[in-house]
Protein backbone atom coordinates (compact mmCIF):
# COMPACT_ATOMS: atom_id res chain seq x y z
CA UNK A 1 0.00 0.00 0.00
CA UNK A 2 1.40 3.39 -1.20
CA UNK A 3 1.60 6.45 1.13
CA UNK A 4 -1.30 8.09 -0.53
CA UNK A 5 -3.59 5.18 0.33
CA UNK A 6 -2.57 4.43 3.52
CA UNK A 7 -3.05 8.66 4.14
CA UNK A 8 -6.67 8.33 2.57
CA UNK A 9 -7.39 5.10 5.29
CA UNK A 10 -6.55 6.54 8.65
CA UNK A 11 -8.37 9.85 7.09
CA UNK A 12 -11.38 7.82 6.43
CA UNK A 13 -10.67 5.69 9.78
CA UNK A 14 -10.23 8.88 12.15
CA UNK A 15 -13.49 10.38 10.40
CA UNK A 16 -15.43 7.29 11.05
CA UNK A 17 -14.31 7.54 14.56
CA UNK A 18 -15.00 10.77 14.95
CA UNK A 19 -18.52 10.76 13.85
CA UNK A 20 -19.17 7.31 16.08
CA UNK A 21 -18.02 8.62 19.09
CA UNK A 22 -20.27 12.03 18.29
CA UNK A 23 -23.26 9.63 17.56
CA UNK A 24 -22.69 8.08 21.03
CA UNK A 25 -22.19 11.24 22.92
CA UNK A 26 -25.93 11.80 22.22
CA UNK A 27 -27.75 8.65 22.33
CA UNK A 28 -26.45 7.23 25.44
CA UNK A 29 -26.80 9.95 28.13
CA UNK A 30 -27.42 8.23 31.90
CA UNK A 31 -27.63 4.30 32.47
CA UNK A 32 -31.55 4.36 32.81
CA UNK A 33 -32.87 2.07 35.65
CA UNK A 34 -33.45 -1.47 34.40
CA UNK A 35 -30.57 -1.01 31.99
CA UNK A 36 -27.43 -2.54 31.23
CA UNK A 37 -24.09 -0.44 32.00
CA UNK A 38 -22.82 1.55 28.83
CA UNK A 39 -19.09 1.66 30.03
CA UNK A 40 -18.98 -2.31 30.68
CA UNK A 41 -19.87 -2.86 26.80
CA UNK A 42 -16.88 -0.44 26.15
CA UNK A 43 -14.53 -2.69 28.09
CA UNK A 44 -15.66 -5.51 26.43
CA UNK A 45 -15.33 -4.12 22.90
CA UNK A 46 -11.94 -3.10 23.94
CA UNK A 47 -11.04 -6.41 25.02
CA UNK A 48 -12.45 -8.07 21.61
CA UNK A 49 -10.65 -5.90 19.79
CA UNK A 50 -7.16 -6.78 21.32
CA UNK A 51 -8.07 -10.18 21.00
CA UNK A 52 -7.41 -9.94 17.46
CA UNK A 53 -3.90 -8.64 17.56
CA UNK A 54 -1.54 -11.14 16.04
CA UNK A 55 1.91 -10.83 17.93
CA UNK A 56 0.66 -13.19 21.43
CA UNK A 57 2.94 -10.53 23.19
CA UNK A 58 0.04 -7.84 23.25
CA UNK A 59 -2.95 -9.75 22.32
CA UNK A 60 -5.55 -9.70 24.89
CA UNK A 61 -6.39 -13.46 26.43
CA UNK A 62 -10.47 -12.72 26.55
CA UNK A 63 -11.42 -15.04 23.26
CA UNK A 64 -14.64 -14.90 24.43
CA UNK A 65 -14.99 -10.95 24.43
CA UNK A 66 -16.25 -10.50 20.80
CA UNK A 67 -19.38 -12.74 21.75
CA UNK A 68 -20.24 -11.23 24.87
CA UNK A 69 -20.80 -7.38 23.36
CA UNK A 70 -23.96 -7.07 21.95
CA UNK A 71 -24.36 -6.96 18.12
CA UNK A 72 -26.33 -3.39 18.42
CA UNK A 73 -23.12 -1.91 20.31
CA UNK A 74 -20.63 -3.53 18.03
CA UNK A 75 -22.05 -1.96 14.89
CA UNK A 76 -21.82 1.41 16.31
CA UNK A 77 -18.57 0.79 18.21
CA UNK A 78 -15.33 2.33 16.14
CA UNK A 79 -12.78 -0.23 15.10
CA UNK A 80 -14.84 -3.15 16.26
CA UNK A 81 -15.88 -4.41 12.68
CA UNK A 82 -12.52 -3.63 11.22
CA UNK A 83 -9.68 -6.39 10.78
CA UNK A 84 -7.13 -5.90 13.55
CA UNK A 85 -4.85 -3.25 11.51
CA UNK A 86 -7.51 -0.56 11.04
CA UNK A 87 -9.65 -1.33 14.77
CA UNK A 88 -5.75 -0.74 15.79
CA UNK A 89 -5.90 2.98 13.90
CA UNK A 90 -8.98 3.64 15.16
CA UNK A 91 -8.25 2.88 18.89
CA UNK A 92 -5.09 5.31 18.39
CA UNK A 93 -7.93 7.95 17.08
CA UNK A 94 -9.69 7.81 20.16
CA UNK A 95 -6.32 9.01 21.45
CA UNK A 96 -7.40 8.48 25.79
CA UNK A 97 -5.09 5.18 26.09
CA UNK A 98 -8.58 3.44 27.18
CA UNK A 99 -7.86 0.63 24.59
CA UNK A 100 -4.13 0.22 26.05
CA UNK A 101 -5.33 0.23 29.98
CA UNK A 102 -7.50 -1.90 29.75
CA UNK A 103 -5.77 -4.67 27.54
CA UNK A 104 -2.85 -4.36 30.10
CA UNK A 105 -5.58 -5.21 32.98
CA UNK A 106 -6.66 -7.76 31.56
CA UNK A 107 -3.23 -9.57 31.38
CA UNK A 108 -2.60 -8.08 35.22
CA UNK A 109 -5.42 -9.61 36.41
CA UNK A 110 -5.63 -12.95 34.40
CA UNK A 111 -1.26 -13.21 36.29
CA UNK A 112 -3.03 -12.62 39.50
CA UNK A 113 -6.14 -14.77 38.96
CA UNK A 114 -3.69 -17.67 38.35
CA UNK A 115 -0.96 -17.19 40.57
CA UNK A 116 -3.73 -17.28 43.50
CA UNK A 117 -5.18 -20.45 42.31
CA UNK A 118 -1.87 -22.16 42.90
CA UNK A 119 -1.45 -20.66 45.90
CA UNK A 120 -4.82 -22.44 47.40
CA UNK A 121 -7.66 -20.18 46.19
CA UNK A 122 -10.92 -22.30 45.91
CA UNK A 123 -13.64 -19.62 45.47
CA UNK A 124 -13.16 -16.36 42.40
CA UNK A 125 -15.92 -13.61 43.30
CA UNK A 126 -16.13 -11.03 40.45
CA UNK A 127 -17.62 -7.79 42.17
CA UNK A 128 -19.56 -5.78 39.26
CA UNK A 129 -18.65 -8.18 36.67
CA UNK A 130 -20.24 -6.93 33.56
CA UNK A 131 -19.03 -9.41 30.59
CA UNK A 132 -16.21 -10.39 32.55
CA UNK A 133 -15.67 -14.19 30.95
CA UNK A 134 -12.77 -15.22 33.23
CA UNK A 135 -15.32 -18.27 34.99
CA UNK A 136 -16.29 -19.23 31.68
CA UNK A 137 -12.24 -18.70 29.79
CA UNK A 138 -10.68 -20.82 33.08
CA UNK A 139 -13.17 -23.45 33.13
CA UNK A 140 -10.94 -25.89 31.99
CA UNK A 141 -7.60 -24.94 33.34
CA UNK A 142 -9.42 -24.65 36.92
CA UNK A 143 -12.00 -27.22 36.47
CA UNK A 144 -12.22 -27.13 40.75
CA UNK A 145 -13.06 -23.17 41.19
CA UNK A 146 -16.41 -22.09 42.32
CA UNK A 147 -16.85 -18.53 40.06
CA UNK A 148 -19.39 -16.12 41.95
CA UNK A 149 -20.59 -12.87 39.91
CA UNK A 150 -21.94 -9.90 41.64
CA UNK A 151 -23.59 -7.03 39.51
CA UNK A 152 -26.55 -5.28 39.57
CA UNK A 153 -29.80 -7.49 38.49
CA UNK A 154 -29.87 -6.07 34.66
CA UNK A 155 -27.05 -6.54 34.19
CA UNK A 156 -26.48 -10.05 35.80
CA UNK A 157 -30.02 -11.02 33.89
CA UNK A 158 -28.69 -9.59 30.73
CA UNK A 159 -24.87 -11.35 31.18
CA UNK A 160 -26.98 -15.57 31.87
CA UNK A 161 -29.00 -14.66 28.38
CA UNK A 162 -25.08 -13.75 26.60
CA UNK A 163 -23.43 -16.81 28.75
CA UNK A 164 -26.39 -19.43 27.55
CA UNK A 165 -26.06 -18.35 23.99
CA UNK A 166 -22.53 -18.86 24.06
CA UNK A 167 -22.04 -21.78 25.78
CA UNK A 168 -25.38 -23.12 24.74
CA UNK A 169 -26.15 -23.94 28.62
CA UNK A 170 -26.21 -22.06 31.86
CA UNK A 171 -22.93 -23.06 33.50
CA UNK A 172 -23.14 -25.04 37.30
CA UNK A 173 -20.00 -23.47 38.44
CA UNK A 174 -21.09 -20.18 38.03
CA UNK A 175 -23.60 -18.34 41.03
CA UNK A 176 -25.04 -15.20 39.77
CA UNK A 177 -25.69 -13.00 42.68
CA UNK A 178 -27.49 -9.80 41.71
CA UNK A 179 -27.65 -6.79 44.15
CA UNK A 180 -29.68 -3.88 44.71
CA UNK A 181 -27.14 -1.57 46.82
CA UNK A 182 -29.57 0.64 48.32
CA UNK A 183 -31.38 -2.38 50.29
CA UNK A 184 -28.44 -5.17 50.08
CA UNK A 185 -25.25 -6.20 51.39
CA UNK A 186 -22.65 -8.12 50.28
CA UNK A 187 -22.76 -10.86 52.84
CA UNK A 188 -26.20 -11.25 52.05
CA UNK A 189 -26.44 -11.93 48.71
CA UNK A 190 -23.31 -14.00 48.95
CA UNK A 191 -24.55 -16.07 51.41
CA UNK A 192 -27.30 -16.96 49.53
CA UNK A 193 -25.73 -18.70 46.41
CA UNK A 194 -23.25 -20.65 48.74
CA UNK A 195 -20.51 -18.33 49.06
CA UNK A 196 -18.29 -19.83 51.69
CA UNK A 197 -16.39 -17.48 54.29
CA UNK A 198 -13.63 -20.58 55.25
CA UNK A 199 -12.44 -20.87 51.89
CA UNK A 200 -9.59 -19.00 50.73
CA UNK A 201 -10.99 -16.53 47.83
CA UNK A 202 -10.01 -14.03 45.44
CA UNK A 203 -12.20 -11.01 44.91
CA UNK A 204 -11.66 -9.27 41.68
CA UNK A 205 -13.21 -5.82 41.16
CA UNK A 206 -12.37 -4.41 38.08
CA UNK A 207 -12.96 -1.04 36.69
CA UNK A 208 -16.10 -0.61 39.89
CA UNK A 209 -14.27 1.47 42.57
CA UNK A 210 -14.11 5.16 40.78
CA UNK A 211 -17.78 5.05 39.80
CA UNK A 212 -19.07 4.09 44.14
CA UNK A 213 -18.92 6.19 47.19
CA UNK A 214 -15.88 6.19 49.11
CA UNK A 215 -18.82 4.77 52.01
CA UNK A 216 -19.28 1.82 49.41
CA UNK A 217 -15.44 1.16 48.76
CA UNK A 218 -14.81 1.11 52.18
CA UNK A 219 -17.77 -1.16 53.20
CA UNK A 220 -16.36 -3.84 50.25
CA UNK A 221 -13.31 -3.65 51.20
CA UNK A 222 -14.14 -4.69 55.13
CA UNK A 223 -16.79 -7.24 54.05
CA UNK A 224 -13.12 -8.60 51.62
CA UNK A 225 -11.24 -8.75 55.38
CA UNK A 226 -13.53 -9.71 57.47
CA UNK A 227 -16.01 -12.56 55.27
CA UNK A 228 -12.90 -14.06 53.85
CA UNK A 229 -9.57 -16.51 55.16
CA UNK A 230 -6.98 -15.52 56.09
CA UNK A 231 -4.72 -15.75 53.04
CA UNK A 232 -7.96 -14.50 50.29
CA UNK A 233 -6.70 -11.47 48.11
CA UNK A 234 -8.79 -8.81 46.42
CA UNK A 235 -7.38 -7.13 43.08
CA UNK A 236 -9.10 -3.91 42.18
CA UNK A 237 -7.98 -0.62 40.34
CA UNK A 238 -8.52 3.06 41.51
CA UNK A 239 -8.40 6.09 39.60
CA UNK A 240 -6.27 9.16 40.86
CA UNK A 241 -7.40 11.71 43.73
CA UNK A 242 -5.97 14.24 41.91
CA UNK A 243 -8.74 14.17 39.11
CA UNK A 244 -11.11 15.60 41.70
CA UNK A 245 -9.04 18.57 42.02
CA UNK A 246 -9.24 19.59 38.64
CA UNK A 247 -6.20 17.94 37.21
CA UNK A 248 -6.50 16.55 34.20
CA UNK A 249 -3.31 16.81 32.69
CA UNK A 250 -2.48 12.74 33.17
CA UNK A 251 -2.78 11.22 29.71
CA UNK A 252 -6.59 10.53 28.76
CA UNK A 253 -8.19 11.73 32.37
CA UNK A 254 -10.09 14.55 30.35
CA UNK A 255 -11.48 12.74 27.18
CA UNK A 256 -12.56 9.69 29.50
CA UNK A 257 -14.00 11.20 32.71
CA UNK A 258 -15.71 14.13 30.33
CA UNK A 259 -17.67 11.08 28.67
CA UNK A 260 -18.43 8.26 30.97
CA UNK A 261 -19.38 11.14 33.26
CA UNK A 262 -21.94 12.86 29.90
CA UNK A 263 -23.35 9.47 29.62
CA UNK A 264 -24.55 9.25 33.64
CA UNK A 265 -21.65 6.96 34.73
CA UNK A 266 -19.14 9.46 36.10
CA UNK A 267 -15.91 8.63 38.29
CA UNK A 268 -16.98 10.00 41.77
CA UNK A 269 -14.15 8.98 43.54
CA UNK A 270 -10.20 8.66 43.85
CA UNK A 271 -7.11 7.54 45.91
CA UNK A 272 -3.71 9.25 46.36
CA UNK A 273 -1.33 6.83 45.13
CA UNK A 274 1.36 8.28 48.52
CA UNK A 275 -1.57 6.70 50.66
CA UNK A 276 -2.97 3.75 49.32
CA UNK A 277 -1.32 1.46 51.43
CA UNK A 278 -2.34 2.97 54.35
CA UNK A 279 -6.14 2.95 53.15
CA UNK A 280 -5.69 -0.45 52.29
CA UNK A 281 -4.26 -0.78 55.67
CA UNK A 282 -6.80 0.91 57.96
CA UNK A 283 -9.11 -1.92 56.44
CA UNK A 284 -7.49 -4.86 57.27
CA UNK A 285 -5.90 -5.51 54.20
CA UNK A 286 -1.96 -5.82 53.30
CA UNK A 287 -0.72 -4.07 50.30
CA UNK A 288 1.21 -6.77 47.80
CA UNK A 289 1.56 -4.42 45.14
CA UNK A 290 0.15 -1.22 43.70
CA UNK A 291 0.76 -1.31 39.42
CA UNK A 292 0.74 2.11 37.66
CA UNK A 293 1.00 2.84 33.77
CA UNK A 294 4.39 2.28 33.94
CA UNK A 295 5.22 -0.73 35.03
CA UNK A 296 1.49 -1.98 33.32
CA UNK A 297 3.57 -0.76 29.83
CA UNK A 298 6.61 -2.75 30.57
CA UNK A 299 5.11 -5.77 31.30
CA UNK A 300 2.06 -6.44 29.51
CA UNK A 301 2.47 -3.44 26.14
CA UNK A 302 5.80 -4.41 24.48
CA UNK A 303 5.69 -6.15 21.03
CA UNK A 304 7.68 -8.49 20.17
CA UNK A 305 10.32 -6.86 18.18
CA UNK A 306 10.49 -4.78 21.17
CA UNK A 307 8.08 -1.64 20.60
CA UNK A 308 5.81 -0.65 23.07
CA UNK A 309 1.95 -1.19 21.82
CA UNK A 310 0.53 2.49 22.93
CA UNK A 311 0.36 4.81 25.26
CA UNK A 312 -1.60 3.69 28.07
CA UNK A 313 -4.08 5.59 30.23
CA UNK A 314 -2.11 7.41 33.23
CA UNK A 315 -4.54 8.07 35.94
CA UNK A 316 -5.45 4.64 37.07
CA UNK A 317 -3.81 2.48 39.02
CA UNK A 318 -4.17 -1.36 39.48
CA UNK A 319 -3.60 -2.97 43.51
CA UNK A 320 -3.43 -6.44 44.88
CA UNK A 321 -3.83 -6.65 49.19
CA UNK A 322 -3.81 -9.89 50.93
CA UNK A 323 -6.36 -10.83 54.19
CA UNK A 324 -4.19 -11.28 57.01
CA UNK A 325 -4.39 -13.21 60.03
CA UNK A 326 -6.28 -11.86 62.66
CA UNK A 327 -3.14 -10.63 64.60
CA UNK A 328 -1.39 -8.85 62.13
CA UNK A 329 -4.59 -7.21 60.46
CA UNK A 330 -5.12 -5.96 64.12
CA UNK A 331 -1.43 -4.43 63.91
CA UNK A 332 -2.12 -3.31 60.47
CA UNK A 333 -5.39 -1.49 60.79
CA UNK A 334 -3.67 0.19 64.28
CA UNK A 335 -0.80 1.79 62.92
CA UNK A 336 -2.79 2.69 59.66
CA UNK A 337 -4.93 4.68 61.87
CA UNK A 338 -2.32 6.13 63.62
CA UNK A 339 -0.80 7.50 60.65
CA UNK A 340 -4.09 8.34 58.95
CA UNK A 341 -2.97 10.78 56.32
CA UNK A 342 -5.89 12.52 53.91
CA UNK A 343 -5.87 9.36 51.68
CA UNK A 344 -8.88 9.95 49.36
CA UNK A 345 -12.27 11.35 48.46
CA UNK A 346 -15.19 11.84 46.58
CA UNK A 347 -15.54 14.96 44.20
CA UNK A 348 -16.57 17.17 47.22
CA UNK A 349 -18.00 20.55 45.96
CA UNK A 350 -17.39 22.26 49.12
CA UNK A 351 -13.92 21.65 49.11
CA UNK A 352 -13.63 22.83 45.28
CA UNK A 353 -13.26 26.16 43.40
CA UNK A 354 -11.90 28.11 41.42
CA UNK A 355 -7.85 28.28 41.46
CA UNK A 356 -7.22 31.36 40.49
CA UNK A 357 -8.40 35.07 40.55
CA UNK A 358 -10.74 36.10 37.86
CA UNK A 359 -11.48 39.46 36.59
CA UNK A 360 -15.47 40.61 37.51
CA UNK A 361 -16.34 40.40 33.87
CA UNK A 362 -15.12 36.60 33.02
CA UNK A 363 -17.27 35.94 36.50
CA UNK A 364 -20.23 37.59 35.28
CA UNK A 365 -19.57 35.44 31.72
CA UNK A 366 -19.21 32.04 33.62
CA UNK A 367 -22.39 33.17 35.92
CA UNK A 368 -24.77 34.23 32.37
CA UNK A 369 -23.74 31.01 30.91
CA UNK A 370 -24.79 28.53 34.34
CA UNK A 371 -27.97 30.49 34.54
CA UNK A 372 -28.44 29.59 30.59
CA UNK A 373 -27.70 26.15 30.96
CA UNK A 374 -30.54 25.58 33.48
CA UNK A 375 -33.06 27.79 31.69
CA UNK A 376 -32.54 25.36 28.82
CA UNK A 377 -32.30 28.37 26.09
CA UNK A 378 -30.60 27.38 23.04
CA UNK A 379 -30.43 30.70 21.39
CA UNK A 380 -28.98 32.28 24.75
CA UNK A 381 -26.78 29.37 25.15
CA UNK A 382 -25.56 29.47 21.85
CA UNK A 383 -24.51 33.28 22.04
CA UNK A 384 -21.96 32.42 24.69
CA UNK A 385 -19.98 30.67 21.92
CA UNK A 386 -18.33 32.70 19.31
CA UNK A 387 -18.66 32.33 15.25
CA UNK A 388 -15.13 31.28 15.17
CA UNK A 389 -15.03 28.57 17.80
CA UNK A 390 -13.18 25.02 17.28
CA UNK A 391 -12.29 22.67 19.80
CA UNK A 392 -11.25 18.89 18.67
CA UNK A 393 -12.68 19.51 15.13
CA UNK A 394 -16.30 20.80 16.96
CA UNK A 395 -17.29 24.39 14.92
CA UNK A 396 -20.37 26.34 16.59
CA UNK A 397 -23.39 24.39 14.88
CA UNK A 398 -21.99 20.86 16.03
CA UNK A 399 -21.74 22.32 19.66
CA UNK A 400 -25.81 23.83 18.93
CA UNK A 401 -26.18 20.22 17.15
CA UNK A 402 -25.02 18.25 20.67
CA UNK A 403 -27.22 20.74 22.78
CA UNK A 404 -30.24 20.92 20.68
CA UNK A 405 -30.33 16.51 21.29
CA UNK A 406 -28.96 17.01 25.01
CA UNK A 407 -30.68 19.16 26.73
CA UNK A 408 -34.21 17.44 25.35
CA UNK A 409 -33.03 14.42 27.44
CA UNK A 410 -31.54 15.42 30.78
CA UNK A 411 -32.28 18.74 32.84
CA UNK A 412 -30.42 20.36 35.44
CA UNK A 413 -30.96 21.91 38.90
CA UNK A 414 -27.42 23.30 39.54
CA UNK A 415 -24.18 24.03 37.34
CA UNK A 416 -20.97 25.79 38.38
CA UNK A 417 -18.04 26.07 36.51
CA UNK A 418 -14.40 26.56 38.26
CA UNK A 419 -11.60 27.50 36.54
CA UNK A 420 -8.01 26.28 37.21
CA UNK A 421 -6.08 28.17 34.46
CA UNK A 422 -6.81 31.94 33.12
CA UNK A 423 -4.05 33.43 31.21
CA UNK A 424 -4.77 36.35 29.35
CA UNK A 425 -3.28 37.80 26.23
CA UNK A 426 -5.11 41.00 24.82
CA UNK A 427 -8.72 39.64 23.90
CA UNK A 428 -8.17 35.92 24.27
CA UNK A 429 -7.66 34.08 26.93
CA UNK A 430 -6.36 30.07 27.53
CA UNK A 431 -8.61 28.65 29.84
CA UNK A 432 -8.61 24.84 32.18
CA UNK A 433 -11.54 23.92 34.54
CA UNK A 434 -14.33 22.02 35.07
CA UNK A 435 -18.09 21.99 35.83
CA UNK A 436 -19.90 21.00 38.77
CA UNK A 437 -23.67 19.88 37.37
CA UNK A 438 -25.54 18.66 40.13
CA UNK A 439 -22.91 17.38 42.15
CA UNK A 440 -21.33 15.68 39.19
CA UNK A 441 -17.93 16.74 38.06
CA UNK A 442 -17.13 16.92 34.28
CA UNK A 443 -13.79 18.19 32.74
CA UNK A 444 -14.05 21.30 31.13
CA UNK A 445 -13.04 20.06 27.02
CA UNK A 446 -13.01 23.87 25.71
CA UNK A 447 -9.65 25.74 26.14
CA UNK A 448 -10.24 29.38 25.30
CA UNK A 449 -12.23 32.42 25.65
CA UNK A 450 -12.02 35.69 23.39
CA UNK A 451 -13.78 39.26 23.97
CA UNK A 452 -15.38 40.26 20.70
CA UNK A 453 -16.00 43.21 19.33
CA UNK A 454 -19.68 43.74 20.94
CA UNK A 455 -17.90 43.44 24.33
CA UNK A 456 -18.50 40.07 25.17
CA UNK A 457 -16.69 37.37 26.06
CA UNK A 458 -17.36 33.96 24.54
CA UNK A 459 -16.17 30.51 24.19
CA UNK A 460 -13.24 30.40 21.30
Amino acid sequence: MNAVSISKKLGLIATIVGLVCFQLAVSTLAVEPGKTSYTAEVVCAFRAIAAKDPDPKTRNPDYLAGQFVSPEFSNRFPGFGLDFEDAKIAMDAMNTGGYYYVNARTHHIDTILKQTVKGGVKQVVVLGAGYDSRAYRYRESFPNITFFEVDLPATIQEKQKRVTKILGTSPDWVRYAPIDFNTQTLKEVLSKVGYDAGNKTLFVWEGVTYFISEAGVDSTLRFIANQSAPGSSVVFDYMLQAVFEGDYSYYGARKIIYHVALRGEPYIFGIEPKAAENFINQRGLKMLSDIGPKELTRRYLIRSNGSIDGRIAEFVRIVHARVPQPQEMERLIKTALKEAPQYAREGDPDKLGHKIKLPHEVKDFLTTYEQDLVSKDISKIMDHFSDNFQSEGKAKQDVQMFFNYYLKKKTFKTIKIFLTKFNRQGSKASVDGYIRADGITIPMTVSGIIKEKDGKWRWL
